[in-house]
C-alpha cells in the first residue's frame, strides 16, 4: 500500500478539499478493512 504524501498536494486544483476527501476514504476503508466489492465503499461512504 503506497501513502500519500501531504507534499504533493500541490499538483491538485483543491487541496484542502482532496486530502479531506482521502482522508474521508481511508477512515471508510480502515472501519470496514478489506474485502468488499467498490460498492460497498461508496455505500458507506455516502454514508
Amino acid at each position: 500500500m503506497t501513502q500519500m504524501n501531504t507534499n504533493n498536494l500541490e499538483e491538485f486544483l483543491y487541496k484542502e478539499e482532496t486530502y479531506a476527501i482521502i482522508g474521508l476514504c481511508m477512515k471508510v476503508h480502515t472501519a470496514l478493512e478489506h474485502g468488499f466489492l467498490e460498492i460497498v465503499y461508496k455505500d458507506a461512504l455516502e454514508h
